[in-house]
């Protein structure tokens, strides 16, 4: 009877583990989901013909799944790079010139 018990016991506790982990991968789907959206937008778009983004997209797909394929090694660059300029902008200081433009040495020179 024990271990008919404990058996029972291990289910449920499967079940709900499994729960979980469903509820867990739902939410990372959809914080990925969010997190295109922000790129799509960040990079201008959002305004694009959707059969144009359905096509690089196809594009992607198709190259994603050959192994060594260039054109995503190109791509990974790119957006590795694209990625840095956007994090170097977020972390840059803020200038304590407010903006204002200071005189050019040079010039004051002339």
């Amino acid at each position: 009877m024990k271990e008919a018990t404990d058996y029972g016991s291990r289910l449920k506790a499967l079940k709900q583990e499994q729960a979980r982990l469903e509820r867990k991968q739902a939410e990372l789907l959809d914080k990925r989901r969010s997190e295109i959206g922000r790129l799509v937008e960040k990079l201008g778009l959002l305004e694009a013909d959707d059969d144009a983004l359905a096509g690089a997209l196809l594009e992607f797909k198709e190259a994603s799944a050959k192994s060594g394929d260039e054109r995503l090694t190109r791509w990974r660059a790119a957006g590795a790079s694209f990625r840095r300029k956007d994090a170097n902008r977020k972390a840059a200081p803020s200038r304590g010139d407010n903006g204002v433009a200071q005189p050019d040495s040079d010039a004051a020179r002339c």
